[in-house]
């Protein structure tokens, strides 16, 4: 039986809720001092996601209780360009760096029984993760995490489809998602691609369905086109290519003020939260045990020792991979590679730089390759080198093909 709170009830809980991670919520999600891993990990959120969540109605009377229609006004508004209205925030007609082409109004623009067959027509109820493939069953069908207010076109054009990087587009969004053959490798049927700004948003909404409903994940392969990501299992429940798919999303559009802030709204009236967005990097330690993802540093530091500069990091998990590529960098944004390390299955590196630049700071990065050609970045990390400049800087040096001269003032 779901356990649902009526409206009076729910606004006594907001009032009285701290709207942060509350104190000792992911403890059993460690063994002592250190995270647990892989399918331990992932049963262990599954226990703390389910529970004490309050699962709201999908759609309750006028005047009844408080229901997926209401937290959406709750949880997916901002501010308009002129900051003088609020508006919802739609992740597929969002423009994040210049003017919105549309604005929904919320409540008077929601759809009614039909929309016009065009962008920005008024706003629905878009599950990230599609009814079909859990067929349109509570509780997963008023479940926030998942549940997004979004343009209504768009979202016919998502239909049940899984999100993936489009090759030639048969539709486009004038904001930018697109609708077309899967172009990641691993998949070649049909998938919606949002814009770059919330890629990352909706990847952790799939690693959070398949988390929090782990015990019904397997029976869902069967629904609709759901074996287009499902496995059939508990753990890793996902086929190879949306895993790595999605990380690649996590880890290129990291965890935004905005996610957290709406995570943390959630929990005021469903009492749950995607602890994805809490810890990103229990991504990794999930889905890295099957040998699929880039390898994971756990730790990276750059140390001045006398004229050189002293790296070490500590890795884990490096099934199918090639090598680490050190780049350097004068300025942290142009980096260049400066030296290649390769895989020896080993937990610890060390690489010692001795043919510094002229300058008073140098930045450093790991690029991690694996065989197939995937990579990722680490952190940037930053040493002092404590010199005086000479006024010019070339840099590599020494150089091949390019160099970068920089002119500096003491």
């Amino acid at each position: 039986m779901y356990k649902f709170l009526l409206a009076a009830s729910l606004f006594v809980l907001l009032k009285n809720v701290n709207a942060q991670i509350p104190v000792g919520y992911y403890d059993s999600a460690y063994n002592g001092a250190l995270p647990k891993t892989c399918a331990d990990l992932k049963r262990a959120l599954f226990k703390i996601i389910t529970k004490d969540t309050i699962n709201i109605p999908f759609n309750s009377p006028s005047g009844g209780p408080f229901d997926s229609r209401d937290a959406m006004v709750k949880l997916d508004i901002h501010k308009n360009d002129d900051n003088t209205a609020d508006i919802m925030w739609d992740m597929y007609t969002d423009n994040p760096t210049g003017p919105e082409l549309y604005t929904f109004t919320p409540v008077t623009s929601l759809c009614g029984s039909s929309y016009l067959s065009q962008v920005g027509s008024c706003y629905n109820k878009e599950h990230s993760f599609p009814q079909a493939w859990f067929n349109n069953k509570m509780p997963m069908r008023s479940d926030m995490n998942a549940l997004f207010a979004t343009d209504a076109w768009s979202n016919a054009k998502h239909d049940n489809y899984p999100y993936a990087e489009v090759g030639a587009a048969e539709w486009q969004s004038p904001c930018g998602a697109k609708l077309g053959a899967c172009s990641f490798p691993g998949y070649t049927g049909k998938v919606f691609e949002p814009i770059d700004a919330y890629k990352g948003d909706f990847a952790r909404a799939m690693f959070y369905m398949v988390t929090a409903y782990e015990d019904s994940v397997p029976s869902w392969k069967t629904n609709s086109n759901a074996d287009s990501i499902l496995n059939g299992t508990t753990w890793p429940s996902l086929d190879d290519w949306a895993i790595k798919q999605w990380y690649k999303w996590h880890v290129q559009d990291p965890v935004s003020q905005k996610e957290i802030d709406r995570n943390d709204s959630i929990y005021t009236f469903q009492r749950n939260r995607n602890p994805f967005i809490d810890h990103p990097e229990y991504v990794a330690l999930i889905w890295q045990c099957t040998g699929l993802l880039p390898v994971t540093v756990t730790d990276f530091t750059a140390i001045k020792n006398n004229a050189d500069v002293l790296l070490q990091w500590n890795v884990s998990m490096e099934t199918n991979f090639k090598q680490y590529e050190v780049e350097r960098s004068i300025d942290g944004i142009s980096f260049n590679k400066n030296a290649i390390v390769a895989a020896q299955n080993k937990s610890s590196y060390t690489l010692l730089d001795n043919n510094l630049p002229d300058v008073k700071t140098i930045f450093y990065r790991l690029k991690m390759v694996d065989i197939d050609g995937h990579f990722a970045y680490s952190k940037i990390v930053s040493v002092k080198l404590n010199r005086r400049n000479s006024g010019i800087s070339i840099y590599p040096n020494p150089g091949v093909n390019e160099i970068s001269i920089s002119l500096q003032q003491s």
